[in-house]
């Protein structure tokens, strides 16, 4: 078993770089048995509207069509899943629990780009000294907290987001370091039954490392933590499955016997 389940295509999340079928294909070629399609949706999450906000997502339909297709073409030879990853549900609950609740997704990620009123963390510009930022994590961690309250999502979504793009600056900071944080935002996922995942899209950029970083792994494993899946967050064919062995992997060594697939939101718990 091989699945990934962070991964985004053409039209529906408009900085991929692939069809829907393409990225499909990709996944076959990679060895994958299981995929989850989980495109971009920003219909919550900014207020007030920038101009490089990605547009909220409006045609439902055109989106299961298209998976429908993919899937009648292609499903015979990967066990394909139609998911969704929204931008901080939560800023607008009521959208929110509509997108939630629609009954094309058997998963949904729920994931934090900006903060409020903020652009996303790819725009911005990082100070040197991390200490400067420690405002604007806890704050970005407290979010989190409330996201899962609200309960809008099966699993959180890179935890440690803005990490990539410090690192593309020279800069960086270890999420472990906010474990008060950390442990306040595990034992309300626990409770909730909401789960987290391993996002493998570092590996191969400037970070160099899983996000959330193993540390932190561990850290929701010693907390009760069962609930994980594994995703590249590939926005390409070519990215798809790249790390899921070596998440696999990992998630062994700190002690993990599952992983988690999702059928109409609700966890499928796969032995690693």
């Amino acid at each position: 078993m091989l699945a990934d389940y962070h991964t985004h295509c053409l039209p529906w999340s408009p900085d991929a770089e692939c069809s829907m079928e393409e990225l499909v294909l990709g996944g076959i070629d990679a060895g994958l048995t299981h995929m989850c399609i989980t495109n971009h949706i920003e219909n919550c999450c900014q207020s007030p509207v920038y101009d490089d906000q990605f547009p909220p997502l409006e045609d439902w339909d055109g989106l299961f069509v298209d998976f429908s297709r993919v899937r009648e073409k292609l499903g015979g030879r990967i066990d394909l899943r139609l998911g969704c990853e929204v931008g901080s549900p939560h800023y607008l609950p009521e959208e929110g629990r509509r997108i939630y609740s629609r009954p094309i997704f058997d998963f949904t990620i729920g994931s934090i780009h900006n903060l409020r009123g903020q652009r996303d963390f790819y725009f911005l510009t990082y100070p040197e000294d991390p200490e400067d930022m420690r405002g604007q994590i806890e704050e970005y961690l407290d979010e989190y907290i409330l996201l899962v309250n609200e309960g809008l999502c099966d699993v959180l979504g890179h935890i440690g987001y803005m990490q990539r793009y410090m690192a593309r600056q020279g800069k960086g900071f270890k999420m472990a370091d906010y474990s008060d944080r950390l442990r306040a935002l595990f034992r309300r996922a626990i409770e909730r039954g909401i789960g987290i995942e391993v996002n493998c899209s570092g590996l191969s950029d400037a970070l160099g490392q899983f996000i959330p970083e193993p540390e932190v792994l561990r850290l929701y494993r010693q907390m009760g933590g069962e609930i994980i899946t594994c995703g590249t967050d590939a926005h390409r064919a070519q990215s798809v499955g790249a790390g899921i062995w070596e998440s696999y992997e990992l998630l062994r060594s700190l002690g993990y016997k599952y992983v988690c697939l999702y059928k109409e939101h609700r966890p499928e718990f796969v032995r690693l």
